[in-house]
């Protein structure tokens, strides 16, 4: 069974887009003041998050030309590495990665919503303690599940439907983000004066240190990068668009997010710009109080996106790994009319919305960073070796492979901050990691069939495609090209 190949190069940068521009740039910044409060070095920190990735982001994209197949990571680390290792990264995205970011979007939805109507309406019913962090529900949870429901149902009905609204998502976004950018530097009250009185540069090994801290969670918004790879079965000509649409995308976010954040941190002393409503803080000391309503409405509409982008991305993670016989059967199915895994959507659901009962924001984002960085780094080394083994690509990653190598190394210095900084989290991403062993295992015994299962390729795929990517089958170097 083969997905459509429906996403043109605007459908790809529109998901990209949406995915990466999210609850980060509208929150993270107000965490990195509580421990970063120097905004020069959180401005440079996204910059550096910036600049990483799009090396991350490139390596990503020169494997999924090689393979463009639903699944992303899962199914470069199978053909690389080993099925174990695969299984692991299939695992860490199931387990933690898009749930968990769907739920971090959908309670930040939530929060921005009751803001914008009545901040009382904000309420917890109870609340307990558990292993570091704290299980809660409320008013926000169960809002939070209503839309990661109401996105699950827009994508039964096929990626055509979804691409759609979620190109709708991403329009208005790009031109409310864009907007703000224009009428931040035009009418904005914004002072540079607020940035003079800080070090622009780290000067000793403690200021080294802060901008580590700020690039922790700089990192997770800029996840949505790896997008495009998850969807790669879905994407026209994906040879060339797959590149295209990874660096255009990167690019423009990365612009972007510099532009935003500079507007954020010169529009208010660090003490007003803590915490989890800088976007709505800011914008109220940019514009006005009257223009607060917009802008929370907007912020709203861009966590719906963001939901909507996470739901698509993430259930073809389980779609791959079941038709590969690692994961339950069922979530194998397509809908026989619309095309959708819509097993897999429905199991993605009910598990996105365990998520929302965590009740710091900032846990989950750490949680997600920690987890996610183990997932990248090993596979940003994947088209190394794939380069090793003979495959050829007509395209080739600006600065290879010298990039890569940077991004890889910056991960592990990032990761080993984390588990410094952030332990309790850092224990949990690495916990899911670990826990990928005994179900890889569980899911190899219980396989009902131990024949291998093909995929599908177009009369037009490249012959270095026809490869076997079965978990049970160890990577064999393929010739193609020159050797």
């Amino acid at each position: 069974m083969q997905l459509k190949r429906s996403l043109n190069l605007f459908d790809s940068i529109s998901l990209m887009f949406s995915s990466m521009v999210g609850p980060g740039i509208f929150i993270t910044t107000g965490y990195i003041l509580h421990t970063v409060p120097n905004p020069n070095l959180v401005l440079l920190a996204w910059i550096l998050g910036g600049f990483l990735a799009v090396a991350g982001a490139m390596s990503y994209a020169k494997s999924a030309s090689l393979f463009p197949y639903a699944g992303g990571d899962y199914v470069y680390l199978k053909e690389a590495y080993s099925p174990i290792v695969a299984f692991a990264s299939g695992w860490l995205s199931l387990s933690i990665n898009f749930s968990a970011s769907i739920s971090l979007s959908a309670l930040a939805f939530s929060k921005s919503f009751f803001s914008l109507i009545n901040p009382s309406w904000d309420i917890y019913f109870f609340e307990f303690p558990f292993f570091g962090l704290t299980i809660s529900i409320g008013t926000a949870q169960m809002l939070a599940m209503g839309a990661i429901l109401l996105f699950t149902i827009i994508n039964f009905f096929g990626i055509s439907t979804a691409s759609r609204i979620q190109n709708l998502f991403t329009g208005v976004k790009i031109l409310g983000l864009i907007a703000f950018v224009i009428l931040g530097f035009t009418i904005g009250n914004y002072e540079t004066s607020r940035f003079q009185s800080f070090d622009f540069f780290p000067s000793s090994l403690s200021g080294m240190e802060l901008l580590l801290a700020g690039v922790i969670p700089v990192t997770y918004s800029y996840l949505g990068w790896n997008m495009i790879t998850y969807v790669a079965e879905e994407v026209k000509d994906p040879d060339r668009n797959i590149y295209k649409a990874v660096l255009y995308s990167c690019a423009l976010v990365t612009v972007l997010y510099i532009l935003m954040n500079f507007l954020f941190l010169s529009s208010g002393s660090i003490n007003e710009l803590s915490g989890d409503k800088i976007g709505i803080t800011a914008s109220s000391a940019l514009f006005g109080p009257k223009a607060t309503i917009f802008i929370t409405a907007f912020i709203c509409w861009a966590f719906l996106g963001s939901i909507s982008a996470y739901i698509i991305g993430g259930s073809r993670i389980y779609f791959a790994m079941a038709r590969d016989g690692f994961f339950f059967p069922s979530m194998a199915k397509l809908h026989p009319k619309h095309k959708s895994p819509y097993t897999s959507l429905a199991f993605q659901c009910v598990y996105a919305c365990l998520f929302c009962f965590v009740k710091e924001i900032e846990s989950l984002l750490y949680l997600i960073t920690c987890s996610t960085l183990l997932l990248a780094t090993i596979t940003a080394y994947t088209p190394i070796l794939f380069e090793k083994r003979h495959y050829k690509l007509k395209f080739r990653i600006p600065g290879y492979p010298y990039t890569t190598y940077l991004y890889i190394f910056s991960n592990v210095v990032i990761i080993a901050t984390l588990v410094w900084n952030k332990p309790t989290e850092a224990f949990w991403g690495i916990s899911f990691t670990l826990l990928s062993v005994p179900m890889y295992y569980y899911f190899k015994i219980t396989k009902s069939s131990s024949r291998p299962i093909t995929i599908p390729l177009d009369a037009d795929s490249p012959e270095i495609m026809a490869t076997s990517l079965l978990p049970e089958n160890e990577p064999v170097p393929v010739a193609s090209g020159e050797p």
